[in-house]
């Protein structure tokens, strides 16, 4: 049985991307940083260990990498859905699940925090896989967290409400291929709609610490 972990959403500009998830939802976050190739993100804790990070291309147009080309053609015309996750809850499950999907499990340098730590990523199937065997479907790739108390949903959020439980989580995919891709027992128990339209997370609604229910809702990536 694996847990929901976190959902990415892309934006084309980070501040007026963060402003609008902000107004919409009443949600607190804080600063995640930046990762190497020039991608930043602030992150929305959502309550149970799981988080909603919104991500945009920082870098100067002239010193951007050409691995983030594919991210700014994707935002383009707006805000979108890029992925969405689950975790193990062990190494050995992280390598069945790499296994089963042909890729490997891998620990790959993370964002830089805004303290200067670096944090590393341990997932599956690992890079270069996700695209093509996960989020191209709708399918979510898989996350492991040794020290449960460094998950981003732990961190201090301020300017709006924390973020107490997913409640829904909207998904465009075949049901068939995702229950047997998560497992059908995560399946029955995540709070997931399957939905019609592209591949991809539509929306997701988060109960607040004050009980209120807020909703976010977007178009998923088109990869």
């Amino acid at each position: 049985m694996f847990h929901l972990d976190h959902l990415c959403l892309g934006v084309p500009d980070l501040p007026d991307g963060v402003r609008r998830v902000r107004e919409e939802t009443g949600l607190a976050c804080y600063d995640g940083g930046a990762f190497a190739a020039g991608i930043a993100n602030t992150i929305f804790p959502l309550g149970e260990d799981v988080y909603l990070e919104v991500e945009a291309v920082t870098a100067p147009a002239a010193e951007r990498e050409a691995a983030v080309a594919w991210f700014d053609r994707v935002v383009a015309d707006g805000d979108r859905w890029m992925f969405w996750s689950l975790r193990a809850d062990t190494l050995e499950e992280l390598a069945e699940i790499a296994q089963r999907l042909g890729g490997e499990v891998a620990r790959v340098p993370g964002r830089v925090q805004p303290d200067g730590t670096q944090r590393i990523i341990t997932t599956a199937p690992g890079p270069g896989r996700a695209l093509d065997t996960c989020w191209r479907r709708g399918l979510p790739n898989w996350f492991y967290r040794e020290d449960p108390a460094t998950n981003p949903d732990r961190g201090a959020a301020e300017n709006g409400e924390r973020g107490a439980a997913v409640t829904g989580l909207e998904i465009g995919a075949d049901a068939r291929e995702l229950r047997e891709h998560i497992g059908a027992e995560t399946f029955d128990r995540l709070p997931l709609t399957v939905v019609s339209g592209p591949p991809g997370v539509h929306a997701v609604t988060v109960r607040t610490a004050t009980g209120r229910e807020v909703t976010l809702r977007r178009d998923p990536a088109d990869f």
